[in-house]
């Protein structure tokens, strides 16, 4: 008897819905009609409950939409690095599951919709503060799409976004355009963010810098820069803001500030030469192919130092023209006011 109940009451909702539809919110559309109806025409606790329960589904729709927003994340990072699933995609069975569409789950008893409203849905981290150490998922601004970063909390107080992680050299940085465009290699191993992430990240709110450096003897070094961002690739992503410097590992990246960045088929240096090729890496290079070079050739034989300003240096602590470093890492975090 209760279920005929329910369909006599879902049945007389519908009859009130016409064509002409206006917005309840959530992406769920709502005829005039349901607004204007008499008491006598769409009973108040039929439409009541049709609209908590198209409420309840819009929330269940929402999360599932944040599910295959992460899973497309996750797709593009593996197309980029050619590896494989961490984890299983759900199927399409496996997502409408969560959506309870089974009729005999339907209520249509007279409910009243919470003058409230639906509780908001968590949202994404701006960034690493205050987040989980490993990959996240961030949002800079609420008008770009979410994407995945390395959060490092181990450091300094932690809330680092990592930029640049080379340690072993099983990654090559000798790339093109495109690739530094998008990024490339696993966020849990050697890569790169890219720039256009990091554009999206420097430009959403004031950022600091920090450049951690190891050479083969195994000494540390850092460079902590108050202020960075760089320009959109409308700018060739120029390293527009560098801020004052305090570390022990050089102020190395003050002569390439206002530069372009530059690939081995993009070059924007200032050099008569292209600097990506004859460097056989990528960077904000200037007029002078022979200064830092970070995103340069790893030395994974120690007994053959690259040549020619190739390797991995750092002016100031490794000047080149041999050998190369051992461990470089940027990250980057909110500056405190």
């Amino acid at each position: 008897m209760s279920q005929i109940l329910q369909l006599d009451a879902l049945v007389m909702a519908m009859a009130c819905l016409s064509t002409t539809q206006t917005d309840l919110g959530g992406g769920l559309m709502v005829p005039p009609s349901l607004e204007n109806a008499s008491a006598s025409s769409c009973p108040v606790s039929a439409l009541s409950g049709l609209t908590t329960r198209l409420q309840s589904l819009s929330r269940e729709i929402s999360g599932v939409k944040d599910q295959i927003g992460s899973l497309q994340e996750q797709l593009v990072d593996l197309r980029r690095t050619g590896g494989h699933p961490a984890v299983a995609l759900a199927s399409p069975s496996a997502l409408g599951s969560r959506l309870d569409l089974n009729p005999d789950s339907l209520d249509f008893e007279p409910q009243l919709l919470a003058t409230g409203g639906a509780p908001p849905a968590p949202s994404t981290p701006a960034n690493c503060v205050k987040q989980q150490h490993g990959v996240v998922r961030i949002r800079v601004r609420s008008n770009v799409e979410p994407f995945f970063v390395f959060c490092d909390q181990k450091v300094r107080g932690g809330g680092w976004t990592m930029v640049v992680n080379r340690y072993d050299g099983k990654e090559d940085f000798n790339r093109k355009w495109a690739d530094y465009k998008i990024g490339f290699g696993p966020l849990t191993t050697e890569f790169f963010i890219g720039l256009d992430k990091l554009h999206q990240i420097t430009s959403s709110d004031n950022y600091e810098l920090l450049v951690q450096l190891q050479n083969r003897k195994q000494e540390l070094r850092h460079a902590l820069y108050d202020h960075f961002s760089i320009g959109s690739e409308s700018e060739q992503y120029r390293l527009n803001v560098l801020g004052k410097y305090q570390g022990d590992a050089a102020d190395a990246l003050r002569q390439h500030v206002g530069k372009k960045f530059s690939t081995q088929d993009r070059d924007n240096d200032e050099s008569e030469q292209n600097c990506a090729v004859q460097q056989s890496a990528a960077f904000w290079y200037g007029a002078s192919c022979n200064l830092s070079n970070p995103f340069g050739l790893y030395q994974q034989l120690l007994e053959r130092d690259y040549d020619g300003f190739k390797g991995i240096l750092w002016h100031g602590f490794l000047d080149g023209p041999k050998g190369s470093l051992k461990i470089v890492r940027m990250m980057v975090r909110p500056r405190v006011s």
